[in-house]
């Protein structure tokens, strides 16, 4: 096996072209007019003809849908896509990845450790993950892998986007699907956010587990934000005790012995303080939290500045009202009755 063939099948599960062909080849579904354009698609990719390369894999894959063999030919997309990405060719490998999960879609393909394997496989084909042609592809993936429950996408497809992304320290790409991800992703962002935080970008090393944490809250996902700030805060401890000011107990109005972790980071000592009020559900509280860390929130970053007023609804019902709309009022008055 070659080591391009190696690197595209890496965290995904899928198949080779050539495997991917045999099994064409023994279905029955091709003649050999059809099939023969493939056969050497591999050939043509090595003499760099991968225009021609690019439109086999279309040309036969229209075949297979005529044919009604929408497997074999998302089967076909996939290897191609992988096989031309290996190659460096960005815009026809997305392009038929794109077209596999076009009919992903139409076939109503479920996600499955299949399918989500071969979407991982394209995606880790890429040898630059940052352009146009990986963004608008895991955008795609991501939908297809919507639905009612998941309005977000699929966890685990955040999770292992978001591992690769941290492993090439694309931060803020990392962190976008890690707070969409697993409970083991909120895990992995508290990870990143120390990482991140020992780079010399801020002083206040809490800026990067506020990001994470005020973000997974402002979804009202409180086990994860706490997973991520415990994780956080266990790295700088252990590597950092000298950044570590006190311990206190705060307040406990249950029987856990619940104490806080004063740092010289007082963005932590905020998202710490956070979770307690949460906890707590304290409106009071939090409105006094507000008031202390005023400066540090709505002076550093507008980003999270927008997290906590979007925390501050959806948590205590504070934040301005939403106006209504006066077109959307009179569309509701002629909606067909449900």
């Amino acid at each position: 096996m070659s080591s391009a063939r190696a690197r595209g099948n890496r965290g995904g599960g899928g198949e080779g072209v050539d495997k991917v062909i045999e099994k064409l080849r023994k279905s029955g579904v091709f003649d050999s007019v059809c099939l023969s354009p493939v056969c050497h698609t591999e050939s043509t990719v090595a003499e760099g003809n991968y225009y021609e390369a690019h439109q086999m894999y279309h040309s036969v894959c229209q075949r297979l849908v005529t044919q009604q063999k929408p497997a074999d030919a998302r089967a076909l997309l996939y290897a191609g896509a992988v096989e031309l990405l290996n190659a460096n060719q960005i815009g026809s490998g997305s392009d038929l990845g794109l077209r596999m999960l076009d009919i992903y879609d139409s076939d109503l393909v479920p996600v499955d450790d299949a399918s989500r394997g071969n979407v991982l496989a394209i995606f880790n084909a890429f040898k630059e993950r940052q352009n146009t042609y990986c963004e608008d592809f895991v955008r795609r993936a991501v939908k297809w892998s919507s639905s009612e429950s998941k309005p977000f996408g699929d966890q685990l497809l955040h999770h292992a986007m978001g591992s690769r992304y941290f492993e090439e320290k694309e931060y803020y790409n990392a962190e976008h699907h890690f707070v969409l991800g697993t409970a083991d992703s909120a895990k992995a962002l508290g990870r990143m956010a120390y990482q991140w935080s020992q780079e010399g970008y801020f002083e206040d090393a809490g800026y990067f587990i506020a990001r994470g944490s005020l973000a997974l809250l402002a979804q009202k996902r409180l086990q994860k934000a706490h997973a991520a700030y415990s994780t956080f805060l266990s790295a700088l401890v252990d590597s950092r005790p000298q950044d570590v000011d006190t311990v206190l107990p705060f307040n406990p109005t249950t029987g856990t012995a619940d104490s806080l972790t004063v740092t010289k980071h007082p963005l932590s000592n905020f998202v710490g303080m956070l979770l307690f009020v949460i906890q707590r559900d304290s409106r009071d509280e939090f409105l006094r939290l507000m008031q202390e860390y005023k400066a540090e929130i709505y002076g550093f970053d507008p980003y999270l500045a927008q997290l906590v007023e979007r925390i501050a609804g959806v948590w205590f019902g504070l934040g301005p009202k939403k106006q209504a709309n006066p077109m959307e009022e009179l569309m509701k008055m002629f909606a067909a009755p449900k």
